[in-house]
């Protein structure tokens, strides 16, 4: 098996279980996976584009030559447009379970613009198109040897699609008619299967030749997922017809032996010891399709701002066909990512076939990853592919368990908040962390909380979201557990969860007067934040309902001047870098507050009003 980890995702329902239940995949009496409501790259991507322009293909539109081959491997999120015309599906690498190249085609219920299609809908409906660009096969008439074949998988590490969901291939005639001839319904067996299909009508042999797949699905949200990999058009050929592709399968995730970020900090501090974060190898999962014995060597490089800092290589030629992990690429004893003065650095590792030679497809002989050494430990690797859920009525927590290597301040936590289709933007939860969670002894001991913090809603690239603890918390190197609680039995809260790792050994829950460690595949998407930085882009509580404020002069001196938007009793207080509160004082629609006594640096001012909304600034004292 070449799959690297992964599976499921966090929240509670009360009233409305049935819903989930039928809704969601129940994967014992208390934790359950959820579909997202959404998919937060999609519409980050969708700020970045026209939308009227950069998806929606208006050009005019060539007609093309046989072969048509695509693993949907090039870079991008959309489908390449030199062989398609639709741009609603989602080519990525977060969803397939042991596909057969790096990079797939995902259908599902949510447009290019990654929300759903119709988000009131009730019953299911067309989802994603695929669609090809015209194509020449009138230069074949009365050849019987033409074949389209592809990869086809139900529901991989996302929403399994029900036996109601389907996905459909249909080909258009020369009278412009989409005729259906071939399509699967929802189906348990998740593993990769290959489909072919012979083409032997003559109402299809004329220069404009279209093909094209969608999907049966519930168009509400993120879910009713269906794969495609490697779609082969062409002629001389028979059923399962050899490929002769090399592939990488996954890019790799991490350099860390433990996490797949920490703070670089707290990366140096290990000092001597700084090679035991690091993994002595790193397995690259390849697929050789049909290509027999090759001379193949896979290399890895570690670079940094174009300069390179480490290569090594696989020490010996695959020679095996099918799926295969390797674990070729073994760093030295002492090997370390080189220190530098910066509070946080990023690397490119790539792995690649240094091979000149006539593959069927060179973009999936390249993998990439960017190992990031910021100021938050993670286990996730950034995308949430589903939910994660907690059923029960009392005492509803989660706590994440983290090894801190260093003496530091605490300052919050990045969630990722899942948008369910269920408003909860406004509902409270607390942001906690322990010392210890005893599963045996059903125990634990709380040694900070913030009260009353929002979900919100997510905004950010792939909705993480920041939450800052009204009090910094000094730490010692060791173990410490941050999660939330429930203030809300009634209310549906979601964890995202990344499935493709798996951090469970680490994933705790408390329902109903006992601790448990979770028994799903995945990780949880929450981040513990370390100082001495402050985040700027924090958001505290509920940034949906955050609001503007003026602060003056700043740079400031003597004196700062905070007016507000509203005449309402309200909070404000001064923070330092480290996360302390240093000045704190009632303010009603505007103060001047002396900052006199306050050493020059950066600081924050936070407002807290009575509804508990919260806003910050960032402001200099010279």
């Amino acid at each position: 098996m070449h799959k690297l980890n992964f599976r499921n995702s966090l929240f509670q329902l009360c009233i409305i279980a049935l819903l989930q239940l039928i809704t969601s995949e129940n994967i014992s009496a208390q934790e359950q996976i959820i579909p997202l409501g959404n998919n937060p790259v999609l519409m980050n991507a969708a700020k970045e584009i026209n939308q009227q322009s950069g998806l929606r293909r208006t050009a005019v539109v060539d007609t093309i030559v046989l072969p048509f081959e695509d693993d949907f491997s090039r870079p991008g999120m959309y489908p390449y447009d030199g062989l398609w015309l639709d741009s609603s599906v989602f080519v990525n690498t977060n969803y397939p379970d042991n596909p057969y190249t790096i990079g797939v085609a995902t259908f599902d219920g949510l447009n290019q613009y990654g929300v759903p299609h119709n988000p009131a809908a009730t019953q299911d409906s067309i989802g994603d198109n695929l669609t090809s660009k015209p194509i020449d096969l009138g230069v074949l008439v009365g050849d019987t040897s033409v074949w389209i074949s592809f990869f086809y998988q139900a529901g991989g590490l996302g929403d399994v699609p029900e036996t109601a969901d389907s996905i459909v291939l249909q080909f258009r005639d020369t009278g412009g008619v989409w005729n259906t001839v071939w399509a699967m319904p929802g189906r348990s067996d998740t593993a990769f299967q290959r489909a072919n299909i012979r083409i032997l009508d003559a109402k299809y042999f004329y220069r404009g030749f279209q093909f094209r797949f969608y999907n049966i699905a519930t168009i509400n949200g993120n879910r009713d997922h269906w794969h495609i990999d490697y779609v082969i058009l062409k002629n001389g050929t028979t059923a399962n017809s050899a490929i002769n592709d090399n592939a990488h399968v996954y890019p790799h995730l991490s350099l860390l032996n433990e996490f797949t970020s920490m703070p670089y900090p707290h990366y140096k501090s290990l000092g001597a010891q700084m090679s035991s974060a690091m993994k002595t190898s790193l397995a690259d999962s390849i697929y050789t399709l049909d290509y027999g014995v090759t001379s193949i060597t896979p290399e890895l490089t570690i670079s940094q701002f174009g300069s390179s800092i480490f290569s090594t290589n696989l020490g010996g030629p695959i020679t095996t066909n099918g799926s295969n992990l390797y674990t070729p690429y073994s760093f030295p004893s002492n090997f370390t990512f080189p220190i530098q003065s910066t509070d946080s650095v990023d690397f490119l590792v790539k792995s690649f076939f240094p091979f000149t030679g006539a593959f069927s497809n060179r973009f999936n002989d390249t993998s990439y990853f960017t190992q990031h050494l910021n100021n938050y430990y993670a286990y996730d690797d950034g995308t949430a592919e589903v939910g994660y859920g907690l059923t029960g009525n009392t005492d509803v927590q989660i706590a994440y368990k983290f090894d801190v290597k260093m003496r530091d301040t605490l300052v919050g936590a990045q969630i990722y908040f899942n948008p369910v289709g269920i408003d909860v933007s406004n509902t409270l939860f607390q942001l906690i962390a322990w010392s210890s969670v005893d599963v045996a002894g059903n125990s634990d001991t709380r040694i900070h909380t913030t009260y009353d913090l929002k979900p919100g809603v997510n905004t950010s690239i792939n909705g993480f979201k920041t939450f800052i603890f009204d009090a910094p918390l000094v730490v010692d190197p060791g173990t410490i557990f941050i999660g939330i609680e429930q203030n809300e039995p009634a209310t549906q809260y979601g964890i995202g969860l990344d499935r493709n790792t798996d951090s469970r050994s680490k994933m705790y829950y408390h329902l109903d007067g006992f601790w448990r460690q979770s028994s799903i595949q995945g990780s949880w998407m929450i981040r513990p934040i370390f100082g001495p930085r402050y985040p700027f882009t924090v958001e505290v509580s509920e940034a949906s309902n955050s609001f503007d404020f003026n602060i003056y002069p700043n740079p400031a001196s003597e004196k700062i001047t905070i007016e507000l938007p509203f005449n309402k009793k309200s909070k404000v207080q001064i923070i330092n870098v480290v996360g302390e509160i240093i000045l704190e004082e009632e303010i009603t629609s505007s103060k001047t507050i002396s900052i006199e006594n306050i050493a020059a640096g950066i600081y924050f001012a936070r407002i807290t009003n009575d509804n508990n909304f919260s806003s910050v600034r960032k402001f200099v004292i010279n």
